[in-house]
């Protein structure tokens, strides 16, 4: 077993599908956890036994009324934004809820995740 703080069955039942569906995507790591973005932007990554998701706020708040689900707050902080943790026993579980990976993929990639850098003039 690793001594990561994360499950890697999780990353691997996930990304031979994402990668085949969405070759835009790419591995990234973030807060020391192995996870998913496109164009630099992180929509997804395992954390502790669960999915960590980057949602709307609509999306956010669908997701929150499901037993497997809490909101992302390492370390008993205040959550952070709109990231949810869904937690499955299986990984198998996440492919079958692929609609919620499906959600955080789509919406990284909008103004509202993440607005445009502004360009500094000289």
């Amino acid at each position: 077993m690793s001594h990561s703080n994360y499950r890697e069955d999780i990353i691997e039942a996930i990304e031979a599908r994402l990668m085949m569906e969405h070759p835009e995507v790419e591995k990234k790591r973030i807060f020391g956890h192995l996870g998913f973005a496109v164009n630099k932007r992180v929509f997804c990554f395992a954390y502790e036994d669960g999915l960590c998701l980057k949602l709307s706020r609509q999306d956010y708040e669908e997701l929150l009324k499901m037993d497997s689900t809490e909101k992302f707050a390492p370390m008993g902080e205040k959550p952070m934004g709109t990231w949810a943790v869904l937690t499955y026993a299986e990984p198998q579980e996440y492919l079958e809820n692929w609609d919620w990976i499906e959600k955080a993929l789509s919406y990284i990639v909008t103004d509202e995740a993440a607005p445009p850098k502004k360009n500094k003039k000289h």
